[in-house]
């Protein structure tokens, strides 16, 4: 068995119905960023099962399902997209897109969930909402009764309670309720998202099962949300705006109008920019001294996690709105 099979699931009777069903001759395979390596592993069975079909995987960075690199898509009969769900703010998909689970098989140990309960009864947490990306999606029933019979009560929908860097499914209806916010997930990404969304007024718990450690969170959404009132505050009197919008799912028209409309009013001046690519390399080959502040529409998560450390502040849309609508609680992202 290979370690593909050995730590991922993925239904290969569902890929070879929607191959045979729709008589395709040409499939695009998209695998996330973190995953392309077990590629040549998957096109080895793939290509045992339909030796008569032409595989092609896309090597372009793919964060998430808000991009499926439409450009490409027009060349192939099929395309399967493994490890995402479909983008929520999106109203059409691509036909030829089949979005197919790519589930981690790991389980939380005794020990982990012990320390979970743990981090729990020390910060005196009694309800709590729990959410995880993807490919953990299928451990939450058990993690959930887990924490049910040690006396802790999950109020979400834990059959839907996949979150995205941008879309965070329902947690913001518990934020009155929920005493905290347990994250199924690895690294920052996602659980620090949940965390600024909250304005880091509820505890956040990652529970990491490829380090096999839970982790408290709060400390570090603190540590952002400073930085990010720092780039608000450096942003108070820009007078000249740079807003950079994305393509496809990340072009956020409605966004970027109310943004228009907000700077118009206050007679501040504007400029538009649109790429795929949004990078320092990108910002450093527009700047110039008519540009004070960037407004990036696209991802969110770009000024936060990419666009950081530029030597002019990068912001939200969330973010611009607290600036020009004199909003003081913390918008996360729009």
């Amino acid at each position: 068995m290979s370690e593909l099979d050995s730590y991922y699931s993925y239904n290969v009777g569902k890929i070879v119905e929607e191959i045979r069903s729709r008589k395709s001759k040409k499939v695009l395979i998209q695998l996330p960023d973190g995953f392309k390596h077990y590629s040549t592993k998957l096109l080895g069975r793939l290509t045992k099962l339909l030796d008569n079909v032409e595989f092609v995987v896309d090597a372009n960075p793919i964060y998430g399902s808000c991009i499926l690199n439409n450009h490409i898509l027009i060349n192939y009969d099929l395309v399967l997209h493994f490890g995402h769900e479909p983008y929520p703010y999106t109203s059409h998909v691509n036909e030829k897109v089949v979005f197919l689970d790519f589930l981690s098989t790991l389980i939380p140990s005794n020990r982990l969930m012990n320390d979970l309960i743990a981090i729990i009864k020390s910060l005196s947490i009694r309800k709590v909402a729990m959410y995880s990306v993807h490919q953990h999606k299928g451990i939450l029933g058990d993690v959930g009764r887990f924490l049910r019979n040690a006396g802790i009560d999950v109020l979400n929908n834990l059959g839907n309670a996949t979150i995205m860097g941008c879309w965070f499914n329902d947690v913001l209806n518990y934020v009155n309720t929920a005493d905290g916010y347990i994250v199924v997930s690895s690294g920052l990404f996602h659980s620090l998202g949940v965390g600024m969304l909250c304005r880091g007024l509820k505890h956040v718990i990652q529970l990491d099962l490829y380090r096999g450690e839970v982790r408290l969170l709060d400390d570090v959404v603190v540590k952002y949300l400073k930085i990010r009132y720092g780039k608000i505050m450096n942003s108070l009197d820009a007078a000249s705006w740079c807003l950079i919008n994305g393509v496809e799912g990340q072009f956020r028209n409605g966004v970027r109008e109310r943004l228009i409309d907000v700077l118009t009013a206050r007679g501040l001046k504007y400029l538009e920019y649109q790429s795929l690519i949004i990078n320092q390399e990108t910002l450093r080959n527009i700047d110039n001294e008519d540009i004070d502040v960037y407004v990036i529409t696209a991802c969110p998560r770009i000024p936060i996690d990419d666009l950081q450390d530029f030597e002019k502040p990068v912001l939200t849309p969330g973010e611009a709105f607290m600036i020009l609508k004199n909003i003081n609680e913390y918008l996360f992202p729009w």
